[in-house]
């Protein structure tokens, strides 16, 4: 965490979002600063499309609009104009207090700058079909990607590059169609759909819940009697499938159990290790001493290497638990049977340092 940061970048992240209400742990804060350090590094070598993860990283962890900025610079080097002017326009939207700190009001000047060189840049494509109303399933796909159909039709904001349009719908198909935008063109693309008998749709429909699968082609129906079973054995299925599920169940808190212990152990440890780095850091003569030519330096780097690979463990850990106590609960729930188990909804959740489920039964 006390590594030091480009000189040209590092003033945007020495300070993060003070507001009580984030309510960030120190870890969290500590975190966020070291991810947005390995971001600002990987910008200035280039590394743009790992800045953008990085710098994406360090917001979940705190707000700060400095992280919003140059994940917009990023977005730009990739060729990215309309993330990039997304990130833009949440920096300049946000209403930032008279108290915040003066790297955040910069940020957002310099969003209200750069963002309107973003603009001219973008691209726009509009995708026609015709022969649209005679189809029930009607889907456009840009680049292997659906396309919304609230967007047929009308003028979208894309990236300059080359694209192919398909188009297609049941027993209907459009042959693809090719564009290349350059920077600030506007196109427009118009398909026509033809008679494909026996073709599928582009994009499967979602089967209705509980619905059979139609039999093969060629299969012979089974008979109604054989189908149909009698209450009783449908009770001795149920025995068995719920004698089964408890055991699962029975699987899976033990599993829980030893992830939520074994996150335990690895958080406690890299609070040590944390605390240590603090001590030797302090030792070793603080923010102006402890620079990579004192010997202790090396020292602190390593206690805060271990400290971030014990947390990473331990967070490992709780989300193993998490789930395995969620599993648990779920297979138990459904191990009785009855129309309990329509109504009951498990929901594993992860945060930073500690894992649980919520639901209802």
């Amino acid at each position: 965490m006390r590594r030091l940061l480009p000189v040209a970048l590092s003033a945007a992240f020495l300070v993060l979002d003070p507001s009580p209400a984030r309510a960030q742990t120190d870890e969290q804060r500590a975190a966020a600063r070291s991810l947005a350090t390995e971001g600002a590094t990987a910008f200035s070598e280039g590394r743009f499309k790992e800045a953008v993860d990085l710098f994406a990283r360090a917001e979940t962890l705190v707000h700060a609009p400095p992280h919003l900025l140059f994940q917009a610079r990023a977005h730009e080097r990739l060729g990215q104009l309309v993330r990039a002017r997304e990130a833009y326009l949440k920096i300049i939207k946000e209403t930032l207090p008279s108290t915040a700190p003066k790297a955040f009001k910069d940020a957002q000047a310099a969003a209200t700058t750069e963002v309107q060189g973003i603009e001219p840049r973008i691209a726009s494509l509009t995708v026609r079909v015709e022969g649209a109303e005679t189809a029930s399933d009607l889907a456009v796909i840009v680049n292997g990607a659906p396309l919304p159909s609230v967007l047929i039709g009308v003028a979208q904001p894309i990236d300059p590059g080359t694209y192919r349009i398909e188009a297609g719908a049941t027993g209907l198909r459009a042959p693809s169609e090719p564009v290349t935008l350059i920077e600030g063109e506007k196109k427009a693309v118009v398909l026509k759909l033809e008679a494909a008998p026996g073709a599928a749709p582009l994009i499967a429909p979602v089967a209705a819940a509980g619905a059979a699968a139609p039999p093969p082609a060629g299969a012979t129906p089974a008979p109604a009697d054989s189908v149909k079973s009698s209450p009783e054995s449908d009770r001795g299925d149920a025995s068995s499938g719920g004698s089964g599920l408890r055991i699962g169940s029975y699987i899976a808190f033990g599993v829980g159990a030893l992830g939520v212990v074994g996150g335990t152990v690895f958080t406690l440890q890299s609070t040590s290790k944390r605390k240590d780095a603090d001590e030797k850091f302090a030792t070793c003569g603080g923010a102006t001493g402890c620079t990579n030519g004192n010997p202790l330096s090396a020292e602190v780097e390593e206690l805060d290497r271990d400290a971030d690979s014990m947390q990473t463990l331990g967070i490992v850990g709780f989300a193993i638990g998490g789930v395995g106590i969620a599993a648990g609960v779920t297979l138990f729930v459904l191990s009785a049977g009855g129309d309990d188990e329509k109504q009951a909804s498990i929901e594993p959740w992860v945060g930073l340092g500690s894992a649980g489920v919520r639901g209802r039964f």
